[in-house]
């Protein structure tokens, strides 16, 4: 606050004319509170701006010239009333005379005034493909690495705030509090959404004094009732006023760094922290670069820096959604410039734009770390061109490119509505996932309330498949019986040949069972405990397959009990 009061300070009075004729008293007091006002008050205390160079340019290059403007009216109009004898006797001798400074003012303020448009309206524009490259993005045709189907998180965001929300009515000065943002997080091994308990207002955190804690919710067992942590005299948040303001506390500490507010997360025995991410600009105040993060004691205000490669175990994001989201921005949008996204339109991609309040998913991959997830589209339709992961604690940003002929999320998502028109069911929080060695969307499916409802599976190449289920694993199953019977003799699905196996045993029983009006062959092999299942119509031998035959199977192993078949040779038939 003091800085930025001593730079408009300096910038309205020392740096303007009058102040230098030693007249107009009453206009350099006026000159002063405007520089407290809107220096000291707005632009330091409220809007906490850095200290740096950069800021300094920003901000004065664009009021400066009209402060000067305005000094140079005054001079004009203080010169114009003072005429006959208080008008000094050798003012109209001096060289140009007056009309010439104020001139000359005038036109310092007009060079100003350009050189900040220049700088900061014009310039960004054509720096555009230096966002492109800040990204660093690794593009890959790979597919992700298969997922672990049991710590795929049932509870979607929309159910653990209906939860949340209800469990606040329960605690100590409820009125005073509202739920803050929910995030997913592991804590342990398992997935939770935590939302720190939030002040209400002015007068509300006033009265409470302190926050009582945070809200956790099972992001994997539905059933599991959401608790609240109590962590009474947590004073520090985002939503707390004057020396307890998260921001404003880590501003008096940091002044000079480029901050951004990552989220509230908890270390392993659930001591609440705050997470701040800082770092620098590549091109003035444009292309934010992460160098890290400021982790907060809730409690104490205690802060710690860390560079990104120095972060606690505990902590899950450092990276800010909205820093994920814009990195999209720029690799989907400024390959080749600013000049392209008007002109040629080359490479231009689409962010999918999700119809929750999220810009892009939080998620964990199989290495168990957190990852911010969306996808591309080519403009105007729903065909994914790819998808992105950025390691939450890292940036480091992949973009996945062998999509050809998926279907992107929002696509999904309709196929979801669509099977539960009836119900006013809606998908919601769609992530894709490599699932029996091929991408497809998991949706959880909500009523109107955000009540969990379904658990639906789309195949990501053709969403016409859509499996569903009460719960995870139903939904699991009846996704491969629906891949199953999606097979045929022309249009495999694909798998990863690291994922598939052969097994060769006698035929112990042989069952059928009918989906989508395909009747799909059951069989037990002696020695397994899997249940293989055939497409007939894949697989034409399959119908002759009697209990005693020999037959070999080759398979894509998910390592659960139901698994489909690819290929099945009779060795007692030799077909």
């Amino acid at each position: 606050m003091l800085f930025w009061f001593l730079v408009f300070s300096a910038a309205s009075l020392l740096l303007t004319p009058t102040f230098w004729s030693k007249r107009h008293i009453v206009w350099q007091i006026v000159k002063l509170v405007f520089a407290f006002v809107y220096g000291g008050v707005i632009v330091g205390y409220l809007q906490l701006m850095d200290e740096t160079v950069s800021a300094v340019i920003m901000q004065l290059g664009f009021i400066y010239p009209l402060v000067l403007a305005a000094d140079l009216a005054v001079m004009m109009t203080g010169r114009a009333g003072r005429t006959g004898k208080n008008r000094p006797k050798d003012e109209s001798k001096k060289a140009g005379g007056p009309a010439a400074g104020v001139r000359l003012g005038f036109g310092v303020a007009a060079i100003v005034l350009a050189g900040w448009i220049a700088l900061a309206l014009l310039y960004p524009l054509f720096v555009k493909d230096e966002l492109y490259r800040i990204v660093e993005a690794k593009e890959t045709s790979d597919k992700i690495a298969a997922t672990d189907i049991q710590h795929i998180p049932t509870v979607p965001k929309e159910t653990a705030g209906y939860v949340a929300d209800k469990l606040i009515g329960g605690i100590p000065k409820a009125s005073y509090y509202q739920l803050g943002e929910l995030t997913r997080q592991k804590i342990g091994s398992e997935e939770f959404w935590l939302a720190p308990i939030e002040y209400k207002g002015l007068f509300e955190s006033w009265n409470a004094k302190s926050l009582p804690g945070f809200i956790k919710v099972s992001a994997e067992d539905k059933d599991r009732p959401a608790t609240f942590v109590d962590q009474d005299s947590f004073v520090y948040s985002p939503s707390a006023f004057f020396g307890h303001d998260l921001m404003r506390k880590v501003r008096s500490e940091y002044p000079r760094d480029i901050l951004r507010f990552a989220g509230f997360e908890p270390d392993e025995n659930e001591k609440p922290y705050w997470i701040v991410s800082y770092g620098h600009y590549r091109n003035f105040r444009g292309g934010f670069e992460l160098d890290g993060a400021i982790i907060v004691d809730a409690v104490t205000g205690e802060m710690t820096k860390y560079g990104l490669n120095e972060l606690p175990d505990f902590v899950d994001f450092a990276v800010p959604a909205e820093v994920a989201f814009d990195y999209n921005q720029w690799h989907a949008k400024y390959k080749h410039g600013w000049w392209n996204t008007l002109f040629g339109k080359k490479d231009i991609y689409q962010v999918t734009e999700w119809d929750t309040d999220e810009e892009v998913i939080g998620l964990f991959g199989p290495d168990k770390e957190m990852y911010w997830f969306t996808d591309h589209t080519t403009r105007g339709t729903n065909s994914m061109v790819g998808y992105t992961l950025m390691n939450g604690r890292t940036g480091e940003y992949t973009y996945y490119t062998g999509t050809k002929g998926m279907s992107d999320g929002k696509a999904a998502i309709e196929a979801v509505n669509n099977t539960f028109l009836k119900d006013a069911w809606t998908g919601t929080n769609s992530i894709l996932y490599n699932i029996y060695g091929e991408e497809a969307w998991y949706i959880p499916v909500i009523d109107t309330k955000g009540v969990l409802r379904k658990i639906a599976i789309v195949n990501a190449r053709n969403t016409q498949i859509v499996a569903y289920g009460d719960t995870k694993q139903n939904a699991f199953n009846s996704y491969k019986v629906r891949m199953a019977a999606s097979k045929n003799s022309t249009n495999d699905a694909p798998t990863d040949a690291a994922d598939k196996k052969e097994i060769t045993g006698k035929v112990l029983r042989l069952g059928e069972m009918t989906v989508e009006n395909i009747t799909l062959i059951q069989i037990l092999l002696e020695g397994s405990d899997k249940v293989f299942m055939a497409n007939p119509q894949a697989i034409i031998y399959a119908p002759f397959m009697k209990e005693g035959d020999t037959v070999r199977l080759t398979y894509t192993d998910t390592e659960e009990q139901i698994v489909s078949v690819d290929q099945l040779f009779n060795v007692t038939l030799g077909k």
